[in-house]
Formats: C-alpha cells, sequence, structure tokens
C-alpha cells in the first residue's frame, strides 16, 4: 500500500532564494549538466542560465516573451514562445535558435504557455491566448522525428478555460492539464498519438493553477499562483496531500534538481528552492 510518509511538514520547509531580479520569473527547466534555465532575467524576452557553480546571467534574448522550458536530451532545450506566438528549440552549446511551430493548419497560435516532454521527446503544449474571459485555448502535441525534424502540430483537445501547466504521468499514458480560470487539473488518457477521455482529477476551493510536475512517488505539485503555495496532490484518489507557502504571490511553475524544488515565484522575483528530501519523476533526458 503506497504511503506518503516521506512528505516533509511544510512548517519544516523554508523557501530558499536561489536567483533573484527576475522581471516575471518563469520557465524553469534543467539540462544534463545541472544549467538552471529560466525566462526574464533581468528584462522581459530573455533566457537566463544560472550554472552549477552559481554564476547566473542572460543566456539569450528570444525576440519574443519565452514561457515553459524543458530539455530534450540532445543539447537542446524546448521553449513556449508566448510573445512571439511560437514553439522555440535552442541549442544549449550554440544557442541556436530554431521555429519548430507557429501554427495550426495555417491558423497562428494564440500564444503558447508551458509545455512537457515524453519520454520519446515529442512535445505537448497549451495555448491559451491572452487571461481575457471569454477566450478559450487548446493543447498540441508536436511529434519529434530522430533526426530532430518536428511534425505538424496535432490539436489534442480545444474550448479550454486557460490551459496551462501541462506534463505526462511517468507511467506515460496519462496527460495532465492545469485549468487555471477553472482552478482545476484535468486527466486524458493517452494513446496512439491521441488524448481523450478528458475528466477532472482535482478542482482547488481558491485560485489558482499554473505549472505542474511529477515526482518519484507518482504526486502532482501544482504551483498555485495567486495562493501563494505549491500544493501536492494524489491524482489517483483525488486527494491534497500538502501546501507549502513560498512567501510571495503569483507562484507560476516549478522542476526538480536533484532532492529539491525550484520554484519560480513572481511577487519575489526570483526563483525559490524548497529541499524536500524528494526527487522528480525519472527522466530519460538527465
Amino acid at each position: 500500500m503506497r504511503t506518503h510518509d516521506d512528505l516533509p511538514k511544510p512548517a519544516e520547509v523554508t523557501p530558499m532564494p536561489v536567483v533573484a531580479n527576475i522581471t516575471f520569473p518563469e520557465g524553469p527547466g534543467i539540462d544534463d549538466r545541472g544549467n538552471l534555465y529560466f525566462v526574464n532575467y533581468m528584462e522581459h524576452g530573455t533566457i537566463g542560465r544560472m550554472t552549477p557553480d552559481g554564476s547566473v546571467g542572460v543566456w539569450v534574448h528570444t525576440g519574443g516573451g519565452a514561457g515553459g522550458i524543458k530539455y530534450d536530451g540532445n543539447d537542446r532545450i524546448v521553449v513556449t514562445d508566448n510573445g512571439g506566438r511560437r514553439i522555440l528549440r535552442f541549442h544549449t552549446r550554440t544557442r541556436r535558435m530554431e521555429v519548430l511551430a507557429d501554427g495550426y493548419r495555417g491558423r497562428p497560435f494564440r500564444g503558447p504557455n508551458d509545455l512537457c516532454l515524453d519520454d520519446s521527446g515529442n512535445v505537448y503544449f497549451s495555448d491559451p491566448g491572452p487571461m481575457e474571459e471569454g477566450i478559450r485555448g487548446e493543447i498540441y502535441r508536436v511529434d519529434i522525428a530522430p533526426d530532430g525534424s518536428p511534425s505538424e502540430p496535432v490539436l489534442l483537445d480545444s474550448g479550454l478555460d486557460f490551459p496551462n501547466g501541462i506534463v505526462v504521468h511517468p507511467e506515460g499514458t496519462r496527460l495532465y492539464l492545469a485549468v487555471s480560470r477553472e482552478n482545476a487539473i484535468y486527466a486524458y488518457d493517452l494513446r496512439d498519438g491521441a488524448a481523450f477521455n478528458r475528466r477532472t482529477a482535482f478542482v482547488f476551493d481558491t485560485p489558482t493553477v499554473d505549472g505542474i510536475a511529477f515526482d518519484e512517488r507518482g504526486r502532482l505539485w501544482v504551483a498555485r499562483f495567486s495562493n501563494a503555495t505549491v500544493d501536492v496532490l494524489d491524482v489517483d484518489k483525488g486527494t491534497l496531500l500538502a501546501s507549502y507557502p513560498m512567501g510571495g504571490t503569483d507562484v507560476t511553475n516549478l522542476c526538480w534538481m536533484g532532492a529539491s524544488l525550484y520554484v519560480t515565484v513572481r511577487g519575489r522575483h526570483s526563483i525559490e528552492r524548497l529541499d524536500l528530501g524528494i526527487r522528480g519523476a525519472a527522466n530519460p533526458f538527465l
């Protein structure tokens, strides 16, 4: 029987500042050399990088406005560019930028927000557009061939009330989506490149939800934007397990590095580290 005894009590965990001076912190993502990437360092439209020795600087200017970041295992990070309404990929050694996708069937994207990769390196991303009432968003998949070339985007679902954080379950058979204006986490089954059987896995009592990530025990960690916390869910039982205050509002996103969770907090213009003694779900790219 699975237990959650390894979750530390919230009172025992203190957010530790790692990077400051971030205009609107988002991302974050880590590569296999321990570099931490994040967006809007010092000014909007940049990607910043913290190296393993703690050095921090502007790594690249995107020409748009990046959001989610994921490493693909081949010396490249994949990035949602909300400002440029496209999906980008950067080589981590040369910093060369390429566009993986910029629209669906001739229609430009609304403004991609967040993304994830599956074990084969295929890209799933949310495209909510602007945070305005009445605008409905979509989620898509872009398949990546062995030579690195992208497919045309595939529409997975539409009519969503601000789709945001997105992640494939560690088992690879389910997709989870944070839907911000519903304060909800949706679940989908994945098979043969399609997402189906949409259902609500959890609804929070307070606003709102943003980035999401699984840990090594299959628990879902949720950045609660205006709730100023990171919350932990058992998605199989639909139960809230813990809530960790982040010391600032507008908690946007998170990623695992070692046994710590790195959290972007707009209210503090920073990345904060939670030392939890827990690791993220197994990542084939790290």
